[in-house]
């Protein structure tokens, strides 16, 4: 109650203004949660949203996540999170706008005299430009930046940066779904994490939508966390039968179909790099509520004309990325005006 009273009472903005420290000792410390209610649902809920041991999470990010989760619904989009960039693609492309993909990019050249920029393809092409917004992960934005002319204050990074990893496993089926319910399963054994219990969450997303499978199927995800993802590096066959004997052992009454492989059909593991930023313990971490100076870079300013947008810019979270690509598109029509 004292928590919930807190997040309700609290802006956002105010909730971000307070001292910061590891979410771990928040709950424990501020909170006074017993170690059992943190390992057996905290740790695996959180862990599963942000992608790292509670003890790398930003106390900030916590108290944001459980407001929004106090105050909104959880939902999946119909057709697929693909289906949120096509509606953005979809609006864009009504206004005029050329939208090409595929086309990676090489580098990118900073011209003389505010002549704008000229960037260079893999594929050998070159596209002039009098603005740009670098939208991509942190990992790809610093490769670019750090390759141009003229960004040497952003060149002095004394660590790596980081990004937390997930995976995710897919299976589609013809039988019932063993839960009928929306719920997000969490696994709150102390083994959580290891080659006999390697599951962190799992859902039906077919329940919640029922676009997202076939008519008469169902779809099962499973997520798994990096250092899972560690121990079964080129191990998927292994990875998916550890993982089915975790799901029938929490399933007994659908256990014969889910450890059938004809039945419970693997559709496919991702092993998503860099699924989001680091959000605590580094510098310039994705905890910045409405966002960072688009026109800057990780303390460094960037040549003018260059833009900076993505979760790294803001939080690590899809509000994050979509507001920081606001605060770009505002600084490129400042820049225009």
């Amino acid at each position: 109650v004292p928590l919930l009273l807190h997040v309700m009472t609290k802006s956002v903005d105010e909730l971000f203004d307070e001292d910061e420290t590891d979410t771990l000792t928040c709950l424990k410390e501020r909170w006074k949660f017993s170690e059992s209610f943190v390992n057996g649902f905290l740790a695996p809920f959180l862990e599963g949203i942000y992608l790292t041991p509670l003890s790398q999470q930003s106390s900030q990010m916590f108290h944001f996540v459980f407001k929004m989760f106090s105050i909104g619904n959880v939902s999946l989009p119909r057709g697929g999170i693909g289906a949120v960039s096509e509606q953005l693609v979809a609006k864009a492309e009504s206004l005029g706008v050329d939208i090409r993909t595929s086309c990676a990019v090489d580098r990118i050249r900073v011209e003389q005299e505010d002549e704008g920029f000229t960037v260079s393809t893999v594929s050998g092409r070159t596209i002039r430009a009098d603005k740009i917004v670098l939208a991509t992960n942190v990992k790809s934005a610093t490769g670019i930046v750090s390759s141009m002319e003229g960004c040497d204050e952003i060149l002095d990074i004394d660590e790596d940066v980081i990004e937390r990893n997930v995976g995710c496993l897919y299976y589609s089926f013809e039988s019932e779904s063993p839960l009928g319910e929306p719920i997000l399963v969490l696994n709150g054994v102390g083994a959580r994490g290891t080659r006999d219990s390697p599951i962190n969450n799992a859902c039906f997303p077919s329940v919640v939508c029922d676009d997202y499978s076939p008519n008469g199927s169902n779809l099962c995800s499973v997520s798994i966390l990096e250092n899972v993802l560690a121990e079964f590096d080129g191990k998927d066959d292994e990875l998916d039968i550890a993982v089915r004997k975790q799901l029938s052992g929490w399933f007994p009454s659908h256990a014969k179909s889910i450890l059938d492989p004809h039945k419970w059909r693997l559709e496919k593991i991702y092993r998503v790099r860099g699924a989001q930023p680091a959000q605590y313990g580094c510098s310039y971490p994705a905890n910045a509520n409405g966002g960072r100076d688009a026109s800057t870079f990780r303390g460094g300013k960037l040549p003018r004309g260059m833009f900076v947008a993505g979760d790294h810019m803001s939080t690590s979270s899809l509000n994050g990325a979509l507001g920081s690509g606001i605060v770009a598109g505002e600084a490129v029509l400042d820049l225009t005006r």
